[in-house]
């Protein structure tokens, strides 16, 4: 209800009141009848002012319930996404714990991987210099046995071309199988074969000479060697072949 509808209302009022101090008993049915029209518009005003104000309460109402049905919607959704944000944070809280020990197992593997390689890289290391030392000994003194074998033919060789025949002709044969000798020797040189120098009077060396025999001899103080029986070699800096000689008592 507006200002201008509470105007009217009083106005009417104020006219109702004038027209009950005017009435008087005497007066025509005319005046009464326009009292009853103006008590009717009255009783319709009000009615309506009743109906507008009932609307109105309704109104608020229907908006105090909407507000209501609002507000529950909302703490609902409120509820809800906090439900969902703390289940998210639990989830979450899950994951990084689950990640955390995903690291740190990656992070011992790694290392492990990483011992494993260094001790694989020192096998290797140690496998290829092993080899490398197999095959500079096998280069070195792969001729061994066989340089053993021949040595003493070789010797037996040389003492033969050493002797001095009185035949011509057998020196001549002599001469040229010293050439051979020469040859031979040249061989063994190349092969890293070399002979032991050994002269009489030199103090026996175990690592270098065998003593098969022990002599007298006076000009010659005891452990010297008085005479050497046959030769001695080495290959390279190993021994294949001791010197074979006899000792002074």
């Amino acid at each position: 209800m507006n200002k201008e509808d509470t105007k009217k209302i009083l106005e009417i009022l104020d006219k109702v009141k004038e027209d009950l101090k005017s009435v008087k008993k005497e007066d025509n049915q005319n005046n009464l009848n326009s009292l009853d029209l103006d008590k009717k518009e009255l009783a319709d005003m009000a009615d309506q002012i009743k109906e507008d104000i009932q609307n109105q309460k309704d109104n608020k109402e229907n908006d105090s319930n909407d507000d209501k049905k609002h507000s529950e919607r909302i703490n609902k959704f409120k509820k809800e996404n906090s439900d969902k944000n703390e289940k998210n944070s639990e989830v979450q809280e899950i994951n990084i714990d689950k990640l955390e020990l995903e690291i740190v197992a990656l992070i011992d593997k790694i290392q492990k991987l990483e011992e494993s390689k260094l001790m694989a890289i020192a096998d290797n290391q140690n496998t290829v210099r092993r080899f490398q030392e197999e095959t500079s000994r096998v280069k070195k003194y792969g001729g061994e046995k066989l340089a053993s074998e021949i040595l003493p033919a070789i010797d037996m060789f040389k003492s033969v071309v050493a002797s001095t025949p009185d035949n011509p002709e057998i020196k001549n044969y002599l001469m040229g199988f010293q050439m051979i000798i020469n040859q031979i020797d040249q061989a063994l040189s190349n092969a890293g074969i070399s002979m032991i120098q050994t002269k009489i009077g030199d103090e026996l060396n175990p690592e270098l000479h065998n003593a098969i025999e022990q002599v007298e001899d006076s000009h010659l103080k005891s452990g010297k060697i008085a005479e050497v029986v046959s030769n001695g070699y080495r290959l390279h800096d190993r021994v294949i072949k001791h010197v074979a000689v006899k000792v002074a008592k």
